[in-house]
């Protein structure tokens, strides 16, 4: 399937959603799944395709030869996604650039 991030695995809540069909209610501590793992559901697509492209970042040089990071080279990025086989809805582009800018301010704040 092309642009499956979860490439074949079950995610948690098709696990849940499929047993409450049953009768079951679970949760995921049930399945002896974390649910603290640091990433919300609706974020996960967006963080595993950032994560995929992640060293795809331009630098920029500077005259006292410090570098600053300039943002992702998108098409670095385009070609790390098609090579990965992934294709990735204009929502969840726009929840990657989110991403960038954290980690932009982040590498930022560390240059400084």
């Amino acid at each position: 399937m092309q642009g499956d991030l979860f490439q074949g695995t079950a995610r948690p809540d098709d696990a849940v959603s499929d047993l409450q069909r049953f009768g079951v209610t679970v949760g995921a501590a049930d399945l002896g799944l974390s649910d603290d793992s640091g990433v919300w559901p609706q974020n996960e697509v967006a963080v595993r395709a950032f994560l995929s492209v992640a060293t795809q970042w331009r630098l920029l040089a500077q005259a006292d030869g410090r570098t600053l990071t300039g943002g992702l080279d998108y098409a670095g990025v385009k070609a790390g996604l098609d090579l990965a086989g992934l294709t990735i809805a204009p929502g969840v582009w726009r929840d990657v650039q989110m991403i960038e800018q954290g980690a932009m301010a982040a590498a930022r704040d560390r240059q400084r």
